[in-house]
């Protein structure tokens, strides 16, 4: 039996079986505003394109397992990560937001934006951190691009944890970023400030 599990601004979560496993469905929603051909154009690129990403993924960090990709129901049916949000553990074990910084490294070595990072889409299954939600998400091998999507996770991050001694300089410890990510970073937060 499929089971209601989130609805988000783009997309519809169910929890599915799929070949006796438990499974989570991720199917795009419908934008009635947009003209129909062209909705259905920009849902199913952007299923193929988040499949993609995750599969690029798979052999460098945990990232779900995907079953099937239906371009025509713009679904994906992928593997449920049964692990709490890392945004509720974090406080009682820093150390995870070192490990964060170590596996958006990865990502981002990938030539991999995620283009949504939070600590809501990074869930933590037993040891590992697994990475979720790569609907934003594109290929680039821009500096600019990997420190925006820097950036984005620190504001989200200090805004959620305020409270945790040195948050960031964990996650930065982790990514270890080299002088001209550093600098790019600067450059983008000065922008942002006088906009």
């Amino acid at each position: 039996m499929n089971k209601f599990y989130k609805k988000g601004a783009e997309a519809e979560l169910t929890q599915v079986k799929y070949l006796e496993k438990k499974a989570l469905s991720k199917k795009r929603i419908v934008k009635s505003y947009r003209d129909e051909k062209l909705d259905f154009s920009i849902r199913k690129k952007r299923v193929r394109s988040e499949a993609k990403i995750i599969r690029a993924l798979a052999p460098i960090i945990k990232v779900p397992e995907i079953y099937l990709v239906d371009e025509k129901k713009c679904e994906i049916i992928m593997e449920f990560i049964n692990g709490k949000m890392l945004k509720e553990i974090i406080d009682k074990k820093p150390g995870l937001a070192t490990k964060a910084g170590e596996q958006i490294k990865k990502i981002h070595e990938q030539d991999i934006i995620h283009g949504d990072l939070t600590t809501s889409n990074i869930l933590v299954d037993g040891e590992e951190l697994c990475f979720i939600d790569f609907g934003l998400g594109y290929f680039s091998q821009k500096i600019e691009d990997k420190a925006t999507d820097l950036i984005v996770f620190k504001k989200t991050f200090n805004a959620t944890h305020s409270s945790l001694t040195m948050g960031w300089e964990l996650v930065m410890k982790g990514y270890n970023p080299s002088e001209e990510m550093k600098k790019r970073m600067e450059v983008i937060e000065k922008r942002a400030r006088y906009h």
